[in-house]
């Protein structure tokens, strides 16, 4: 009985997060789908900022039971926003932007021009990330300022063929 207690949410279920603690303050407020659940801890899916886990059911308040197509639906809408944001057009036609914001999804098609394919690395780690990241960034600067996609291209096929 104490288990059916403690059992607040379920797969599926459209939630609010309403307090935090440590490093998730960050989710404070935001809305979230319940994608799993182990004992009475929960890894949730953030509208717009993706997978989290380990949220306790005294941080999270219902909206709505049942509602995985409301995660669907947000899965697409990112899914477009990646597409949008990796256009190299894109990327070139706002490259302030991108230098100021680091989209994932710009800094991961700028690597991939120049062969870059795992911004993470082999073991999937945060400051191997960032360091290729800020890596990208710094080589893509002056043709992202000044909006150059062809003298990108030209620099990183000259990279690739000079390993």
């Amino acid at each position: 009985m104490a288990d059916m207690e403690e059992r607040k949410f379920e797969e599926g279920d459209w939630v609010k997060i309403m307090k935090s603690y440590g490093a998730s303050h960050y989710s404070e407020g935001c809305e979230a789908v319940v994608t799993e659940r182990y004992s009475n801890k929960y890894t949730l899916v953030l509208k717009g900022q993706g997978e989290c886990a380990w949220f306790y059911g005294d941080q999270l308040a219902l909206i709505e039971a049942g509602r995985m197509d409301i995660l669907r639906k947000w899965e697409e809408e990112s899914r477009v926003e990646r597409m949008r944001l990796s256009d190299l057009d894109w990327i070139f036609s706002h490259g302030e932007e991108v230098l100021k914001r680091g989209h994932s999804a710009s800094v991961e098609a700028l690597a991939a021009c120049f062969g870059l394919t795992n911004l993470w690395g082999s073991h999937g780690e945060s400051f191997v990330y960032y360091a290729n990241a800020q890596g990208t960034l710094g080589l893509a600067q002056e043709f992202l300022i000044s909006g150059d996609k062809p003298g990108w291209l030209s620099f990183c096929d000259k990279l690739k063929s000079n390993p």
